[in-house]
C-alpha cells in the first residue's frame, strides 16, 4: 500500500486554442483468476482488512495503517529502500500524516489465492488523491499475507507503476467547473464516457467583445507513448491537441493548434491542482501566427455544486 504515495483547454483561458487532456484504460486489466473455493471467511478477513487499512489512511491513523503488517514484516515502493519491521512501517505512516493532507487510498483487490493454509497472496490496484494541492497518483501492488494468532497480517508487500498516466487519476475532474474574471467568466463540464476509455468534455467561455464561445474536447491515453493526450474543436472550426507531462504536483502540457481562420497556435499550458474542488490554469510561451503573445494570468476555476 502506497507510503510515499484534465484537461484543458489552452485556447479558452488564454485566447489560444489549444488542448485538454486525455487518458486511457484504468486501471490496467485485472489479471483473471478464480479465487479459491472453500475459504470464504480467510477472503472476507483479508478483504476487511485491506478496507481497515484505507480507513486508518484517511483517519491519519499511523499506528492503525501499520498494524496491517506482522512486526517484522516489510513494504517496498518501487525503486525506494525497504521498510523493515512495523515500527519502521509506522514511523514513515507518521511523516507522511504529518500535515493532515494524506487524503483518501482507495483499494481495489484483483485477487487473494492461498498457496498454503496460513499464507495469502493479495494483488490489486490503489489510487490515492490528495486532500490538498496535488495530483492523484496509482499503483499495482502484491501483498504477501500470513495468519498469525487467528489474524491476517501483511508479512511483505511491494508496489510499482506509480509513475504510469492513467485516465482515473483525472476522475476528480469529473463534474462542473466555473471561474474566470467578471466579463470573462470560463464553463467546463466533464464526464466519463460509460464504454469507451475516454473523458469528454465541453466548455463555454464569455467575453465582452465576442460574445460566448463554446467547444468540445475528447481526452484519452496515446497507448503508443503511454502519455495523456487530448484534442479540442471549437465551435468556429478551431482545433488543436496536447500531450501531458506530469511534473511534480502539476501537469505542464504542450500545446499546437490551429483557430478557426486557419492561423497556427501553440502555448505551454500549466495546471496545478488545488484540491477536490480547485485547481489553476494558465498558459504561457503563447505563439499564433508566428507571432508571441503575452502569458496569460492564472485563473481559478472552483467545482459548482449540484444543488438537490
Amino acid at each position: 500500500m502506497r507510503i510515499a504515495c484534465l484537461l484543458l483547454v489552452a485556447g479558452i483561458l488564454a485566447g489560444v486554442p489549444v488542448v485538454v487532456l486525455v487518458e486511457g484504460a484504468d486501471p490496467p486489466t485485472a489479471p483473471a483468476f478464480k479465487e479459491d473455493a472453500g475459504r470464504d471467511a480467510d477472503l472476507a478477513a483479508i478483504r476487511r482488512s485491506s478496507g481497515e487499512f484505507a480507513d486508518a489512511f484517511a483517519k491519519g491513523d499511523a499506528q492503525a495503517a501499520a498494524a496491517a503488517w506482522t512486526a517484522d514484516g516489510e513494504y517496498q515502493e518501487e525503486g525506494g529502500p525497504v521498510l523493515r519491521g512495523r515500527s519502521a512501517i509506522e514511523k514513515a505512516f507518521a511523516e507522511l500524516f504529518k500535515d493532515k493532507s494524506q487524503g483518501q487510498l482507495k483499494v481495489e483487490v484483483w485477487s487473494i489465492r492461498f498457496p498454503s493454509r496460513d499464507t495469502a497472496i493479495e494483488e490489486g490496484f490503489l489510487r490515492h488523491t490528495p486532500a490538498a494541492a496535488g495530483l492523484p497518483s496509482s499503483t499495482q501492488y502484491s501483498a504477501v499475507h500470513v495468519r498469525e494468532d487467528g489474524k491476517w497480517k501483511v508479512a511483505l508487500s511491494r508496489e510499482w507503476g506509480a509513475g504510469e498516466d492513467r485516465l482515473g487519476d483525472l476522475a476528480w475532474l469529473i463534474g462542473t467547473w466555473e471561474g474566470g474574471p467578471k466579463g470573462q467568466e470560463v464553463g467546463f463540464s466533464f464526464e466519463k464516457e460509460p464504454t469507451v476509455p475516454f473523458i469528454v468534455g465541453r466548455f463555454t467561455k464569455k467575453a465582452d467583445d465576442q460574445g460566448t464561445i463554446t467547444g468540445t474536447m475528447r481526452i484519452g491515453l496515446d497507448t503508443r507513448r503511454g502519455q495523456l493526450h487530448s484534442w479540442h474543436f471549437d465551435a468556429d472550426g478551431g482545433h488543436g491537441e496536447c500531450l501531458w507531462v506530469r511534473d511534480g504536483n502539476r501537469y505542464v502540457l504542450d500545446a499546437i493548434g490551429v483557430l478557426g481562420d486557419g492561423t497556427q497556435t501553440e502555448a505551454v499550458n500549466i495546471l496545478a491542482r488545488l484540491g477536490n474542488d480547485e485547481f489553476t490554469w494558465r498558459s504561457i510561451d503563447r505563439v499564433a501566427g508566428g507571432e508571441p503573445l503575452p502569458d496569460s494570468v492564472p485563473v481559478k476555476l472552483t467545482r459548482v455544486r449540484q444543488s438537490r
